[in-house]
């Protein structure tokens, strides 16, 4: 087998012991009850209640109105890529994501070993233990803090007077560092960052001559938020600020709530109008309809069902609803309607239309290596046994019964393995449902040629959720890996996948 390129592409305090004689004989045991405290707590114990617990709350009660729960999330904790600032950022997110979920249950965090700071541990980890039937994250969070300027402002002023019996003189400086932080929301599934759903904010911490507060200031969205930050707590106080603020910001894009009411920014922010836009814009005819028909029934003014079809009732309620809130009453659905009603504050009605299971960890079939969800077809343009003559070009197909990853090898003639899906030219590993594709893939600016008389084979790997990547197949697309045989992949996937589907290709080269 020889892989060949159609264009040629780039190359790629010290410590003391101090030893005391007590003099004197001890005649009695002493006594816990009545031995001296030899340094007491000075300081008050108290509990962090930061800027935005109130907005967090607010928060668990949107979701609550709107329906919002089970929504699994995890994340391998958001580093400091400053490497400055030294905060356990993944705890604040965990206790965040805690606080807005206490009565609406929207949220459930699945904690793993972030020691390896790999994603598919969770997967192996658990499929390793033989937990299956466990929910595993439908999403994960990732960012970082990307931005610390210490001292970025400093503003200084000063004056004084010279008498012959007085000297009197009067300065004043304020000193300002900026800390910001970005956050992210994939799929975990594809591994997909969602377009859209991101969070970006930085902070103004600013010190003002000896005094011991800080004063704090986020900008986002044409609206400031002032804090008070006390000397002990400084830069990590500030960093749970970002924390919070990207959490409400996220979760509110996430699920299409309107996250913005619990920031107190005025509906009219052109900034919040515009993410409604696209919220709107991003829905199917029917989806605007059914969450019109939900609203105006947690309203009380409309009794008909929640079906995505326009009907008589829904016009007429959608009228008398526009007429007593100063909209045009043509009792359309348009995005003036959708806008305000997405600012109310009623709950919506209850949506009949099914939900989508959370993903779980399951058991392969008895006698199987794979789940009964999914399954792959590999064949070629000769069928599932073809023969090929050398110099003659691969033409192979695979095809999965739902969505998933898939990760396909080639082995050649002298036994060399190659991983040839995903590649550097198609380096997306999810594979659509019922949709052909062909190996190499289209897009690939290569062709695998035979080069002489033998016997080589394909031998595809997927699942419908991410797989867990041996750590000896981890090495370069399009090189020989460090493998002795097929059987040697097959066996690490499986063990690391119960659920895995797998399928191969012989090939006869003559």
């Amino acid at each position: 087998m020889a892989i060949r390129p159609i264009r040629e592409p780039r190359r790629l305090l010290a410590g003391m012991c101090v030893a005391t004689m007590l003099a004197g004989c001890v005649t009695d045991a002493p006594k816990p009850e009545t031995a001296t405290v030899a340094a007491a707590v000075k300081t008050p114990v108290s509990k962090t209640v930061s800027n935005f617990t109130p907005a967090l709350r607010c928060m668990d009660d949107l979701l609550l109105a709107y329906g919002k729960r089970d929504i699994v999330i995890t994340t391998a904790g958001i580093p400091d890529s400053t490497g400055k600032v030294q905060t356990g950022t993944k705890e604040m997110l965990i206790s965040a994501a805690s606080k807005m979920s206490i009565k609406s249950r929207a949220l459930t965090f699945i904690d793993y070993d972030t020691e390896r700071n790999d994603l598919l541990a969770l997967f192996q980890d658990i499929q390793a233990a033989g937990a299956f039937n466990h929910k595993l994250p439908n999403y994960y969070i990732r960012g970082a803090i990307t931005q610390l300027d210490e001292n970025a402002i400093d503003a200084q002023a000063g004056g004084g007077l010279a008498l012959p019996f007085l000297d009197v003189g009067v300065s004043k400086d304020q000193v300002s560092s900026i800390v910001a932080m970005d956050l992210n929301i994939g799929e975990t599934t594809t591994r997909m960052i969602l377009p859209g759903v991101n969070a970006s904010n930085s902070l103004v911490i600013s010190r003002a001559g000896k005094s011991a507060d800080l004063g704090g200031k986020i900008g986002k969205a044409g609206f400031a938020f002032n804090m008070s930050l006390n000397k002990s707590e400084g830069l990590g106080a500030g960093v749970r600020a970002l924390v919070e603020l990207g959490m409400i910001e996220l979760v509110g894009k996430l699920t299409g709530t309107p996250y913005w009411k619990c920031l107190e920014i005025d509906k009219t922010n052109p900034v919040m109008i515009e993410q409604a836009r696209e919220w709107y814009d991003g829905m199917t005819p029917q989806d605007r309809i059914k969450l019109v028909q939900r609203k105006l029934a947690g309203f009380g003014a409309y009794s008909g069902p929640v079906n995505g079809i326009v009907s008589r009732d829904l016009t007429e309620a959608v009228g008398r609803y526009q007429a007593e809130n100063g909209l045009v009453a043509d009792g359309r659905v348009n995005f003036d309607l959708y806008y305000s009603l997405l600012d109310a504050d009623q709950p919506l009605a209850a949506d009949p239309t099914p939900k989508p299971a959370a993903l779980t960890s399951v058991a392969p079939a008895p006698g199987t290596g794979a789940t009964q969800a999914l399954s792959l077809k590999l064949d070629s343009d000769r069928g599932q046994r073809p023969s090929y003559r050398p110099q003659e070009f691969l033409q192979a197909r695979v095809q999965l019964t739902a969505d998933g990853v898939l990760y396909c090898y080639y082995r050649d003639v002298s036994g060399a393995i190659a991983r040839i899906y995903p590649n550097r030219f198609s380096p997306d590993p999810f594979v659509k449902a019922n949709k052909s594709l062909t190996l190499p893939p289209e897009n690939s600016p290569f062709k695998i040629r035979f080069d002489q008389a033998g016997r080589e084979q394909i031998a595809c790997y997927a699942s419908a959720r991410d797989l867990a990547l041996p750590q000896n197949l981890k090495g370069a697309d399009l090189t020989p890996l460090k493998v002795g045989s097929m059987d040697e992949i097959a066996g690490a996937f499986r063990k690391s996948n119960p659920s895995v589907a797998e399928g191969k290709l012989d090939i006869l080269i003559q």
